[in-house]
């Protein structure tokens, strides 16, 4: 009775999702071929040569990497890291020391990543920030950096719809190698890979973290990129499996997530660009159609977005709770922060046209107008669209 119990639980979720579409921010499908790997027999093994049996493994590994650095353009990658959280992990502790400064975007309003930097034993410092054009200020905060002497600056967020002024800051401390810049990507990872939103690393931060899971098409993960050979083998060792002196963040970095990171690599590879570019296509297509019927959008004097993110001006937490709740009623996901996200449905196939639609869809719940059964029209709208875009349709279509 339990494992019956078990598989209609599993079984449940399947169909829920299947009839369902997804504008969570922080979510993506990956590929069949993606998730074909993740349930392979790599899902079972250790990857160190510590181990019999990891030759190929050790390959495939190799192969991961060498994908990854030419899709960002980078010299050196750290596929080791089990998510972005973890990547952050490795910023923190193997740039800085125990009572070090540590400066980025605020959590809540300014919508940064909300890190417990003094759990860590570090001191956090918030950027200078404007909420009404969600992003960085630039004066104020290199007077900051220069007077409170952070010894790391990441930027990067969770709610994320314009590129942070990378090159705008990191210039002015050029000469100044006691300060860390890196930029924390997870959520336009993806967009960054397709040269949608901007390119952290020629802009002047040496280092580019992220999930693999978001705007990026992958298996949950993160990855650590940089042309900094210093900086590699420092944020690297921080993930040496090292019997002799200790293991440190891991201890088995997961290799069937990290080959379907390579497919997922090859994908971006070959639709990335078209992909990246699509989504924001959509994201100003969501929001505008928001706009128009009413709901209110944030960023409209900036066109909204350049992103994969549509954000509500919505304070009442209540009234959040309940716009989420009725779109799940009818098979339409989003987040307690109204932070509407494009990449799942891009993925999925879908365009201007059929991403107004949703947006209509979307404004009536919102005005709680749902004389009709708009499950029906998700439901439709989802099995239509069932199928992954922009990744491999077979074996033959992998590059040699």
């Amino acid at each position: 009775m339990k494992l019956q119990h078990f598989l209609e639980l599993l079984e449940n979720h399947k169909i829920f999702r299947k009839d369902s579409i997804n504008l969570i921010a922080s979510e993506n499908y990956a590929s069949p071929f993606v998730r074909a790997i993740l349930s392979s027999d790599l899902g079972n093994r250790y990857s160190s040569d510590y181990y019999g049996g990891t030759k190929f493994i050790q390959q495939i590994i190799n192969k991961t990497e060498s994908f990854i650095r030419e899709l960002f353009d980078a010299d050196y990658a750290i596929l080791s890291p089990l998510s972005g959280n973890m990547c952050d992990l490795a910023l923190i502790l193997g740039l800085t020391k125990s009572g070090n400064k540590i400066m980025s975007v605020e959590a809540g309003e300014s919508g940064g990543y909300p890190l417990n930097y003094e759990f860590f034993n570090r001191k956090y410092l918030p950027f200078h920030f404007s909420k009404e054009n969600m992003n960085i200020l630039i004066e104020e905060s290199i007077e900051a950096i220069k007077k409170l002497k952070p010894k790391l600056v990441i930027f990067g967020s969770s709610f994320f719809p314009f590129p942070h002024p990378v090159k705008e800051i990191t210039q002015e401390f050029e000469k100044r190698k006691t300060i860390h810049f890196a930029y924390d990507g997870s959520h336009v990872l993806g967009l960054i890979a397709g040269k949608q939103f901007q390119d952290p690393l020629r802009e002047g931060s040496p280092i580019l973290v992220g999930s693999t899971h978001k705007s990026f098409p992958g298996p949950q993960g993160g990855l650590i990129v940089t042309n900094d050979m210093e900086q590699y083998e420092t944020l690297s060792s921080t993930f040496d499996i090292d019997l002799e002196n200790g293991i440190k963040l891991t201890d088995n970095i997961h290799a069937h997530r990290i080959a379907a990171l390579g497919v997922a690599a090859l994908e971006m590879l070959e639709f990335g660009k078209e992909y990246a570019s699509q989504i924001v296509k959509n994201t100003k297509t969501l929001a505008a159609t928001l706009d128009s019927n009413g709901l209110p959008v944030k960023f409209k004097h900036l066109d909204y977005s350049e992103s994969h993110q549509v954000i509500l001006d919505i304070p009442s937490t209540n009234d959040k709770n309940m716009l989420r709740e009725r779109a799940e009623n009818i098979g339409l996901m989003i987040d307690s922060g109204i932070r509407l996200g494009t990449a799942e449905i891009t993925r999925m196939g879908m365009k201007e046209l059929e991403v107004k639609e949703i947006g209509e869809i979307l404004a009536r719940i919102y005005r709680n107008d749902i004389s009709e059964d708009l499950s029906w029209r998700i439901k439709d709208f989802a099995r239509i669209f069932s199928n992954p875009t922009y990744c491999f349709n077979n074996i033959g279509d992998l590059p040699s």
